[in-house]
């Protein structure tokens, strides 16, 4: 069947007559509640208290911090949620990538020697987060790094083999997933083959479709095949998939793709949205640049920090039937089932 056939069946039957008890939950939200499920601001925002406990924004991530501010933040944070947090991290090699304190310092990905390997420093990745009360890495990256003077990513990525790529990426994932930590495979559809930062400016990836489907995009087929829970859009031009130019992380048409030609049925979640990549797009705009990703099928909007007004914004927008209700219900139900599966709702 259809992979998008099979999911508004799906979703038909949640919404129908045979509603579970994550589409009651939605069902009792909201518009404004359901929206701010989506919305995933950094832990350090000056309103975070106010936009857990009042806006009841669904997660949170982790950036440079201390074991002692994490413990006594994310026990607060958790205790004025309504519906529990997701607490996710970017911690490729561990939780020493972003606390302060003496943690081992795990391999990078270029430096993993083995898919054995591979799966042990998922486990104790996901070991620690587990520990720290984190429930998703942001990882692995599954860029397939062809370009050595890439400026981002080549340490960070498995190597320049896709399938080499796909087995390490597959691996780590699966020691991450026996810890109880979801995973995230990056950056879509591939950012191994680009000479500019998307921190700083909007990579172009040139290569035909092709191309893409034996190199960038065959780690994300393994990784999704393999049920990851989480992809992550990057901020980069793809025009054999996209002729506009628009980043992928607000293409509908690349979102489109990866729900339906790759089958993906997990949660779509952004890069970061505070990155020029995405934002020098929309000329500085911020809101403007969440309210793009939204629209163009991301279910996570990661990192932004005018949280708010992005809220208020994509709320207003499905009051007025410009955004339909049922494509925010089916991106909440993803969230939650997300969260359900991690044990933080029943």
């Amino acid at each position: 069947m259809h992979c998008k056939l099979a999911l508004l069946l799906a979703f038909s039957l949640v919404f129908g007559s045979c509603k579970d008890s994550l589409a009651l939950t939605i069902e009792e939200m909201s518009v404004r509640d359901k929206v701010a499920q989506l919305m995933v601001p950094q832990h350090y925002d000056s309103q975070i208290d106010s936009l857990v406990a009042r806006d009841h924004v669904g997660g949170v991530i982790v950036m440079v911090s201390s074991k002692a501010e994490l413990d006594t933040l994310l026990a607060r944070l958790k205790a004025s949620a309504g519906i529990p947090l997701f607490i996710c991290m970017d911690a490729e090699w561990g939780a020493a990538m972003r606390l302060k304190e003496d943690y081992k310092r795990l391999p990078k990905a270029a430096y993993i020697k083995s898919d054995r390997q591979a799966y042990e420093v998922g486990l104790a990745i996901g070991t620690q987060l587990r520990e720290l009360g984190i429930h998703a890495n942001l990882a692995p990256d599954v860029d397939v790094n062809t370009n050595p003077d890439n400026p981002v990513i080549g340490t960070r990525s498995f190597g320049a083999e896709p399938l080499l790529v796909a087995q390490r990426a597959s691996a780590y994932a699966r020691g991450q997933r026996e810890a109880g930590i979801a995973s995230c495979a990056k950056h879509f559809p591939g950012h191994g083959d680009t000479a500019l930062d998307s921190h700083l400016a909007l990579p172009v990836l040139e290569h035909s479709r092709e191309r893409l489907d034996s190199v960038e995009l065959l780690p994300f087929r393994r990784l999704i095949a393999d049920g990851v829970e989480m992809v992550m859009t990057g901020h980069l031009a793809v025009p054999a998939l996209d002729a506009s130019g628009m980043p992928a992380s607000v293409s509908r048409p690349i979102n489109s793709f990866l729900r339906d030609s790759l089958g993906f049925q997990g949660v779509i979640v952004t890069d970061g949205m505070g990155m020029k990549g995405v934002t020098d797009y929309f000329s500085g705009d911020q809101v403007a640049a969440c309210i793009a990703a939204y629209r163009a099928g991301a279910d996570l909007i990661l990192a932004l920090s005018r949280t708010v007004e992005v809220i208020d914004a994509i709320t207003a927008r499905v009051e007025s039937g410009e955004f339909p209700m049922e494509e925010l219900d089916e991106k909440v139900y993803r969230v939650l089932r997300l969260k359900q599966s991690l044990g933080l709702i029943q």
